[in-house]
């Protein structure tokens, strides 16, 4: 604890103040509370904080110091403000809790989740590339063989094309969850966009299969900032998802709109819609609701939409499908 007059000049200090940043009651007083400043203080806080002690009389919050030392040490800090009999302010009265074991065991579990995480990540890397890997290295040995008739061939061939693709997707995903990359904005057309992810889409007749695309686009929509790389990505992944849910027969409908600074693209399927217990869980890594999968590629999607000041939102009921709307922020 210490106590400044109305300039911030420390006139008192404690005992406990010695003890946990090392100046003496000579060293202090006469001083300001910069003594005490890391480098993790901003001014835009300092200037935060006293306008909330000028204009209330007191402020609390988290805050790294320095020692004498030149060590960190995290504090939760109150400071009050002293007045007179006419209720002016005479001093301050700053007291402060020593949050080093907080932070710490904060820095344990942290680390232990990290690993947790980490554990989580290989074990599903093992599963979804082994899968793979089997059918790719069994169907190599059928068509090493040379005792397949034509027809089987062209099966075992389109075994290998899938498979390959497949794991190609899972190792795209991890490594974007695991490498994310900075946004190189620049201004895109998203009409455009759309239109090129969905000629990627009709392209695949054995993804796309009976269900009916239908896009909707906002001509009156300009060109604005974003990461068309990995917007497409974020499109893909979301539409995949709609593909997968509905095996092969429905509608899945894009549509562009704006409002006023922000652009929105909405993605519906007519599948069985997202059970209530998975909505809590949809945009965390490694939890799918599917038979196969890494549980990524809404992780993704949604961090590359965040990273672009935008969010998803979902709704959806069962039996009668899903919408994922995406907002993004309409930048120069």
């Amino acid at each position: 604890m210490f106590y400044t007059d109305k300039n911030g000049t420390i006139l008192d200090i404690n005992e406990a103040f010695s003890r946990h940043y090392g100046h003496t009651k000579e060293e202090a007083v006469g001083q300001t509370p910069k003594i005490l400043r890391s480098s993790h203080s901003t001014q835009e806080m300092y200037k935060r904080m006293w306008d909330g002690i000028l204009s209330s009389g007191h402020w609390r919050g988290q805050l790294i110091n320095r020692t004498k030392a030149g060590r960190e040490l995290p504090v939760f800090l109150t400071i009050t403000a002293v007045r007179d009999s006419n209720a002016a302010i005479t001093g301050y009265v700053s007291s402060a809790l020593d949050m080093s074991d907080q932070m710490a065991l904060q820095n344990r579990v942290a680390q232990s989740e990290a690993l947790a995480s980490l554990g989580e990540m290989a074990a599903v890397v093992a599963h979804e590339i082994r899968n793979p890997l089997s059918s790719i290295v069994m169907a190599a040995k059928q068509i090493g063989s040379g005792r397949l008739a034509s027809a089987e061939r062209d099966m075992v061939l389109k075994v290998l094309r899938d498979e390959s693709q497949r794991l190609n997707e899972t190792l795209t995903n991890f490594l974007a969850y695991a490498r994310p990359r900075d946004l190189k904005l620049e201004r895109v057309d998203l009409n455009h966009l759309i239109n090129e992810v969905c000629r990627m889409v009709q392209s695949n007749r054995d993804l796309l299969k009976s269900i009916e695309l239908k896009v909707s686009l906002d001509k009156s929509l300009e060109p604005f900032a974003l990461d068309a790389d990995q917007l497409r990505q974020v499109v893909w992944n979301i539409m995949l998802n709609a593909i997968q849910a509905m095996e092969g027969r429905g509608t899945l409908g894009l549509e562009i709109s704006h409002g006023p600074g922000q652009a929105l693209l909405c993605v519906t399927d007519t599948g069985p819609g997202i059970p209530e217990s998975a909505m809590a869980t949809l945009f965390k890594p490694f939890h799918t609701t599917k038979r196969q999968g890494t549980g990524l590629g809404l992780a993704i999607a949604e961090r590359i939409v965040k990273t672009h000041g935008g969010r998803i939102d979902v709704k959806s009921r069962q039996n009668q499908g899903t919408m994922f709307t995406i907002r993004l922020p309409i930048q120069e």
